[in-house]
Formats: structure tokens, sequence, C-alpha cells
């Protein structure tokens, strides 16, 4: 059987920076036989826009473009109904401590959650994530993080089976319309560059909401230090605006 989430990871593989620019590379590689000046061109041009987006303030421009849409929330609004926090993986294996099972982002979205989470206890947290090639959930490696960090175990809903934003985003709003003796404002807790993708779908379902930043990726690098670090921070900017284009295009289709 066909796994439609591997495919759909395969073909996102495509719109990543480094991936991207190397097959094209070696698409230009190829081509030099017949067409040597276009592709000598081409491989040129790769390679000077590989080194410039390496550059940090080159980097920083495009990740501010998302970084800056929504400002730091210091405590939940006073209708808060639901936190949720998106997932971004974890790496499980047996005996380690669960922090360190999370990857780095989802670590840094799921203790802004649970901040923001004391400021209104009664509200509910929510984690998120399937059990993709583990084990167990990303939301339950989620849950187990925030019961150490404090939040009782009644006071958070998972979503063992969400494969992706979009599915996080609907369960969360059905649930938000579910639960009783509740706020009915949608709190979403994500990484800074990821937080207008998810906007654009939760948009539609016409629920207070409010976006919450964090994981931030840039930083204060002076240009004469161009990285790996810069160029990973974009080729994840590129992913987001990939992801927007693609849930615009598909909501124009139906």
């Amino acid at each position: 059987m066909i796994d439609g989430l591997l495919i759909k990871k395969l073909v996102s593989v495509f719109v990543h920076i480094v991936p991207g620019a190397f097959f094209l590379l070696l698409l230009a590689l190829v081509g030099r036989r017949w067409f040597p000046r276009l592709c000598n061109t081409l491989a040129l041009l790769l390679c000077i826009a590989l080194i410039a987006v390496s550059i940090p303030p080159v980097s920083n421009y495009f990740i501010s473009q998302l970084e800056d849409r929504f400002p730091v929330l210091q405590q939940l609004p006073d209708d808060t109904g639901i936190v949720m926090v998106l997932g971004y993986g974890h790496n499980y294996v047996a005996g380690r401590p669960v922090n360190s099972m999370l990857t780095a982002s989802a670590l840094s979205r799921l203790t802004e959650g649970v901040r923001l989470w004391k400021t209104q206890p009664e509200s509910m947290l929510v984690v998120s994530g399937t059990a993709y090639r583990s084990p167990v959930s990303h939301a339950q490696v989620m849950m187990d993080m925030a019961i150490d960090l404090g939040v009782p175990a009644n006071q958070i809903i998972r979503f063992d089976h969400t494969r992706d934003t979009a599915e996080e985003i609907q369960s969360a709003v059905r649930t938000l319309s579910e639960i009783e003796n509740t706020g009915h404002r949608l709190v979403v807790v994500s990484s800074a560059t990821h937080l207008p993708r998810a906007e654009t779908m939760l948009k539609p379902h016409k629920v207070p909401y409010t976006m919450v930043p964090t994981d931030y990726l840039a930083n204060d690098y002076p240009w004469y230090l161009p990285g790996s670090g810069s160029l990973y921070h974009l080729d994840r900017v590129v992913h987001e605006w990939a992801g927007m284009l693609w849930f615009k295009l598909k909501a124009a289709t139906q």
C-alpha cells in the first residue's frame, strides 16, 4: 500500500533550497553536452545564489517577512478556550528523557504553550501529531513533556492522528465547539515562520483566534560569517511560502 504521507514528504523535498539547488546543478552538469552555454550560466547563478542566501543579513531579511507578522503574547486573552501547540516531530529512543526526544522547534513551541497556559490554567492545552515511524505518537511525547512542566493530565487534549497543519487546525476547531464551560478563542502556538501558513488555514473556519510566535530564526550574525545555518533557516521560509501557495491553489480549485 502506498504511503500518502511519505509521498507528500518526498515531493516536498524539491521545494527546499539545498536538494532543489543540487538537483538543478545535476541537471546542468548532465545538460552541458547539449546546452553548454545555458547550463554553465545556470550553474554559476545557482552557486552565487547559494552563497548569497547563506549570508546572515540576506537570510534574515526574508525570514523577518514571516517572523514579524505577529507580536509576542505575554498572557492569554480572557476568552481563551484552547491553547493549541502545533507539532514539529520527535525521535523516540527508549530510555531517553522526553525533552531529548523532541526536536528543538517542538520543545520551543511546547514550552511557550505551557508558559501561556499557566497564565490561565482553566483553559485546555492541546498537543498533536501522529506516530509516523515511531512506537508512540508525537502528541504523546508532547503530553509527557507538558506534564513534566507542570500541566495536569486532565487539562491536556491529545490529537494522536493529525499528520499536518491542516488536520491539526481542523481538529482544534472541532474540539473547541465540543468543549463545554470554556472560552471560545483558539490560541495557536508555533514557530514564528510557520504561523502565517497556519493562519491561512485557520481563517476560513471563522473562529476567534490568536497566533503566538516562538522559535525565532533570525539572528545578529555579521555579514562576513556566511554559514549553513542561515541557509537552513531560509530553507524553512521557502518551505512555508510553498506551503501557503499550495494551500491557496487547492482552495481556489475546490
